[in-house]
C-alpha cells in the first residue's frame, strides 16, 4: 500500500498536467456532464496546460546563453547553466522528503480551502514541488528533527504557503487585464504584492505601458509575437556585441555569427510565446467552467491558483520592461555584494529573473502604470539577488537548484524561515 501511495505521489500527483487534469475531471464529473464532454474537457485542459508550461520552460531556456555572456562582461568565470544537473543533485539529497511534503502540503491546502474562509486551491504543481524541496532543505539543515517530523511540519508550512499566497494576490487580480476568474499560484507572489503596493505610491495606473502610442509604421509591434521576437533579438545582439563577437561565436553560438545567433534566439522566443498564447486560450476555455463544479460541490466558492504565463499575452511590453529592469537591479545588487566583499558569490538566475520580473511589472503597471512597473520589477530584482545570497547558507544540498531557479518567494521567505529556525 505504501509503495502504491509513493508511486502515485511521485508519478501522478507530481506531474502538473495530471494534477490539473484530475481537477478538470472532478469538476466535470460533479457537474454530471456527458461522457464525451468529460473526456474532451479533461484532455483539452491537459493539452492546453502542457502548451503553456512547455512554452514557458522553453522560452526561459532561450535566455540561458545570456548568462555566460554577462559573466564575461563582468569579468567572472563563464559557466554554462545545467538546470537538469542542479535539480538532480538536489533531489538526490531531499527528494524523498520533498515528494511527501509536496503531496501532503497540497492536501493541507485543500483542507484549508474547504474549512476556512481562504477558498484558494494552488494548482501550479511544479511551483509547489520546488517549494516543498526548499522547505525540506531548511528543516533538514536548520533542525535536528527526524524525517517524520520534517515531513509533518513541512507539509503544514507548505499548505499554509500555498493557501495564503494565493489569498493575498487574489484581491490584486481585479486590476490586472486578463486576470478574471482565477488568482495566481506562483512563487513570485510577494513580489507581485509589493509591486502593486509600490505602484499605487509612485505612479498612475492610467499611464499603462501597454498604452504607449506608436507611429503608424510601427503598429505591427502591437502583436505580441512580433514585438517580443524583435525586442529579444535586439537584446541578444547588444549583449553579444558587448561580450565580444569572437567570444560568442567560439563559446556560445556554436559557430554562428552574432547577428544570426541573435535573430534565431529572438525568433525562438517569439515561437514559444505563441505556443503559450495558444495554450492559454485552450486551457482557460475548459478549466474555469470545470472548476465551477468543484466550487459548487466540493470546496464551495473555490478559486483556482494558476501560473503566471496566463497573463503574458495581454502585456507584451510590460513583460520585456519587467525582465530588463529586474535583470539590471539584480546586476546592481551583485555589484553591491562584491563591493562589500560578501562571502558568497551569486549571479542573477535568468529564468526566474525573466518570469518574476515580467509578472511583478504587470502588477506594478496595474496600479501605477509605467512608473509602477519599473519600480516593482526593480525591487523584485533586488530581492532576487540579495535573497539568494542570504538563503544559500541555510539550505545545504539544495543550493544547486536555488542558484538557477531562485524566485521571489524563495528569496524572500526562505531566509526568514532559515533565520527563525536558527533562533529557535
Amino acid at each position: 500500500m505504501k509503495g502504491i501511495l509513493i508511486y502515485l505521489i511521485s508519478n501522478v500527483l507530481s506531474e502538473p498536467a495530471f494534477l490539473i487534469g484530475i481537477v478538470a475531471l472532478l469538476g466535470l464529473l460533479v457537474q454530471k456532464k456527458k461522457f464525451n464532454e468529460i473526456v474532451a474537457g479533461t484532455v483539452k485542459t491537459m493539452v492546453g496546460f502542457l502548451l503553456i508550461t512547455t512554452g514557458a520552460q522553453s522560452m526561459g531556456m532561450t535566455l540561458l546563453p545570456i548568462q555566460p555572456m554577462l559573466q564575461k562582461i563582468f569579468g567572472m568565470e563563464t559557466q554554462a547553466v545545467d538546470i537538469g544537473g542542479a535539480i538532480g543533485a538536489s533531489m538526490a539529497v531531499f527528494g524523498a522528503s520533498a515528494t511527501l511534503i509536496f503531496a501532503l502540503g497540497f492536501l493541507v491546502n485543500v483542507l484549508l480551502a474547504r474549512f476556512t474562509k481562504f477558498k484558494y486551491i494552488h494548482l501550479s504543481a511544479h511551483v509547489s514541488f520546488f517549494y516543498a524541496g526548499l522547505i525540506a532543505a531548511l528543516l533538514s539543515v536548520g533542525t535536528n528533527l527526524p524525517q517524520l517530523w520534517i515531513i509533518i511540519l513541512g507539509s503544514i508550512i507548505l499548505g499554509i504557503y500555498l493557501t495564503f499566497t494565493c489569498a493575498y494576490v487574489a484581491p490584486l487580480m481585479k486590476d490586472v487585464p486578463g486576470g478574471e476568474g482565477y488568482t495566481l499560484g506562483h512563487s513570485s507572489s510577494v513580489g507581485c504584492w509589493i509591486a502593486a503596493k509600490i505602484g499605487k505610491i509612485v505612479g498612475d495606473k492610467e499611464k499603462s505601458l501597454e498604452d504607449i502610442k506608436l507611429p503608424k509604421y510601427l503598429e505591427f509591434l502591437r502583436e505580441t509575437t512580433i514585438a517580443l521576437s524583435l525586442v529579444m533579438t535586439i537584446i541578444f545582439f547588444v549583449i553579444s556585441l558587448i561580450a565580444g563577437p569572437k567570444f560568442v561565436t567560439e563559446n556560445i553560438s556554436g559557430g554562428k555569427d552574432v547577428l544570426i545567433f541573435s535573430i534565431l534566439n529572438g525568433l525562438n522566443f517569439g515561437l514559444w510565446i505563441t505556443v503559450i498564447i495558444t495554450g492559454v486560450r485552450m486551457m482557460m476555455s475548459e478549466i474555469v467552467p470545470a472548476f465551477h463544479g468543484i466550487s459548487d460541490k466540493i470546496v464551495p466558492n473555490a478559486v483556482p491558483g494558476l501560473d503566471i504565463p496566463l497573463l503574458f499575452p495581454n502585456h507584451p511590453t510590460t513583460v520585456i520592461v519587467g525582465f530588463v529592469t529586474s535583470l539590471i537591479a539584480s546586476l546592481i545588487g551583485m555589484l553591491i555584494l562584491g563591493a562589500i566583499k560578501y562571502p558568497i558569490l551569486v549571479f542573477p538566475a535568468l529564468i526566474p529573473t525573466f518570469f518574476t520580473g515580467a509578472v511583478t511589472a504587470i502588477f506594478g503597471n496595474s496600479t501605477g502604470g509605467r512608473r509602477g512597473a519599473i519600480a516593482g520589477s526593480f525591487i523584485n530584482g533586488l530581492i532576487l539577488i540579495f535573497g539568494q545570497a542570504l538563503l544559500i547558507p541555510y539550505i545545504g544540498g539544495f543550493e544547486p537548484v536555488m542558484r538557477v531557479l531562485c524566485e521571489t518567494d524563495y528569496a524572500f521567505y526562505g531566509p526568514i524561515l532559515g533565520w527563525i529556525l536558527g533562533v529557535i
